[in-house]
């Protein structure tokens, strides 16, 4: 729960970057330390005076804020701040790579932070969002609140884009765009026909054997060796051929082959840059499924041994059906295929940044069914590394971002209202 806390923080702080939401304090600052630290890990020192500007400019955190959310990373030992007196001058990261930014944050946001109703009511909501679509009228059931909580909250979300409502068979459904970026209307539709609580189900199965073929869940009616109810059977055909789970298909000779992935991420979430790591990644992921599940004569065991070989080496053995079961690989730029013998060919891997970066993604989402470091914005990765003179070149480069005001709040303003009147 305390990792999903930091998750749902970064979330809401990439839809809210430029308004200033007065119930979210709290819940920002820790979207904020959350932000910051997955830009800087595994990056070496860095002058304090370029990270104000960075951090401000391409990650939504204001200089003003800034102190703070370093001062919360000092204590879950994610950075050592380097000062002169009271005031910091660079700020060493000592985020150890394997360690989940998400978690650690998570558990101190859990033991040092009281949050208030409306950041309470959000992290119920946004942590339901990020499973399944949800009824309007079940959640405001469920949920206990005020009903002005509530209306703020969803107000507030609707406002940053991380969730909107759709109508469907006279049923208001809540989404969220940032879990869920294709075809949100034939998603709500498939809610209210065949309940949340079945996509949920169906999409778990997916999300533990991604890239499995779609032939071969309809001949097994399983996915994983995981059995498909009746219900998650039609689903998946329907989450399939409306686009709402991703198919990404390959050709085989005269054959095709369409394989499952969960829901794309939204625009936020999938950072612009890693995008097309993000498609490459289901292409390498959907080449070793077919070898393991459709493979012609030589089966793979392992999809992660040979992608993890392929990382290592830079290439993997070399087989007569290689050619076919690889050419994605080959049209995407991901590598190239090398002859051995006749009609024998070998994989080899295009060693580029974008392509190591899809290899760890795939790995990592055959292990794990989970994006990992997809959020990082890679202009401001770069721009940490660089001096002052180039940070202002990037910044002049474009039109600074104004800070907007914040998102109205009626009960607020109708208390200061009173409050006016009383005094005068």
């Amino acid at each position: 729960m305390s990792k999903q806390l930091a998750e749902i923080a970064y979330d809401l702080h990439s839809g809210l970057a430029t308004s200033l939401i007065p119930e979210f304090d709290d819940l920002r600052l820790i979207g904020m330390a959350g932000t910051l630290a997955i830009h800087i890990k595994g990056l070496g020192e860095i002058e304090y005076e370029v990270m104000r500007k960075v951090s401000d400019h391409l990650m939504g955190i204001p200089s003003l804020a800034l102190e703070r959310v370093l001062r919360i990373l000092e204590e879950v030992g994610f950075v050592k701040l380097v000062q002169n007196g009271k005031k910091i001058s660079s700020v060493i990261p000592n985020i150890p790579v394997f360690d989940d930014v998400y978690l650690g944050i998570g558990q101190y946001a859990a033991s040092e932070c009281v949050l208030n109703e409306h950041e309470q009511a959000t992290i119920h909501i946004l942590g339901r969002l990020q499973n399944e679509p949800i009824n309007k009228d079940a959640l405001i059931n469920s949920l206990g609140a005020e009903k002005s909580v509530i209306d703020r909250c969803l107000v507030v979300g609707k406002t940053s884009g991380i969730v909107s409502e759709h109508r469907a068979r006279g049923r208001d459904i809540l989404i969220s765009p940032f879990y869920f970026s294709d075809n949100l209307d034939g998603l709500a539709d498939a809610a209210v026909a065949c309940g949340a609580g079945s996509i949920k189900s169906a999409l778990d199965k997916v999300k533990s054997n991604q890239g499995w073929p779609l032939s071969v869940v309809r001949a097994s009616g399983e996915i994983g060796g995981s059995k498909l109810t009746q219900t998650e059977r039609v689903l998946v055909d329907k989450m399939a051929g409306e686009g709402i789970i991703r198919p990404p298909t390959i050709k085989f000779g005269v054959k095709s082959e369409s394989f499952l992935f969960t829901p794309r991420p939204g625009a936020t979430r999938l950072n612009a840059s890693n995008r097309e790591v993000y498609e490459r990644a289901m292409a390498l992921i959907s080449a070793v499924r077919k070898g393991q599940l459709l493979a012609d004569r030589f089966k793979i065991h392992s999809p992660v041994r040979i992608l993890e070989v392929l990382r290592d080496k830079g290439f993997v053995g070399s087989n007569s059906e290689a050619r076919h079961q690889y050419q994605n690989l080959v049209v995407l730029k991901v590598a190239y295929l090398k002859q051995t013998a006749q009609n024998m060919w070998q994989l080899c891997l295009n060693k580029t940044p974008e392509n190591d970066a899809a290899l760890n993604l795939a790995i990592s989402l055959l292990r794990t069914g989970q994006l990992a470091d997809m959020e990082v914005n890679n202009d401001a990765r770069i721009a940490l590394g660089k001096g002052e003179e180039y940070i202002q070149s990037l910044i002049s480069a474009s039109e600074i971002k104004k800070r907007q005001l914040q998102v109205a709040d009626p009960q607020a303003t109708y208390e200061f209202e009173q409050l006016l009147l009383k005094l005068s």
